[in-house]
């Protein structure tokens, strides 16, 4: 008896805790937030977008050099930059990064378009997007920027920028 009791006792404290836990998030987060950030994770799958356009660095590096991309992974696995990469087979390190912008300012222009981002926003992760671009293209590192932030869902292993949780699509790739 006294056995069953100590299990009814320790479950409902159990279901106690989980309760009022669940309460005490709920009140710590007022409905009417609204972040400093307006691009601060926006969620918008860009990250997708990115990869179905074709517009990652090692997609656009391979369209100007003509090599594959798993000659430009072998490439970045050796420790050479995309910048060196493309430099080495004739295409100035500028044009990759014009070309991974026009490609995802086109994508940020059609969500302006359809009303899922404002002017404003989509501006401001153009600029983030043009400062992190030009150094994940000289980095010799591979793999996730540090800035790169939790939550990248399918998009681990630099597949994309932002797209899930990568607060506001900023994730840019490292290949």
């Amino acid at each position: 008896m006294k056995k069953s009791k100590a299990i009814v006792l320790v479950a409902a404290g159990l279901v106690a805790g989980l309760v009022l836990g669940s309460v005490s998030l709920a009140a710590a987060a007022p409905a009417d937030y609204d972040p400093e950030n307006p691009v601060v994770c926006a969620g918008l799958g860009l990250g997708r977008a990115v990869n179905g356009a074709g517009a990652r660095l090692i997609d656009i590096v391979a369209d100007l050099t003509g090599l594959s991309t798993d000659e430009i992974a072998a490439e970045r696995a050796e420790g050479n930059s995309l910048a060196d990469i493309a430099e080495a087979n004739g295409v100035d390190s500028d044009e990759v990064v014009s070309e991974a912008l026009d490609a995802r300012k086109q994508l940020l222009d059609e969500r302006v378009a359809d009303g899922t981002l404002t002017q404003e926003q989509a501006d401001l992760m153009l600029e983030t997007m043009t400062e992190r671009l030009g150094e994940r293209i000289e980095t010799d590192e591979v793999g996730p920027p540090s800035w790169a932030g939790q939550g990248r869902g399918g998009m681990r292993g630099g597949q994309g920028f932002g797209g899930q949780g990568a607060c506001g699509g900023m994730y840019l790739p490292a290949q």
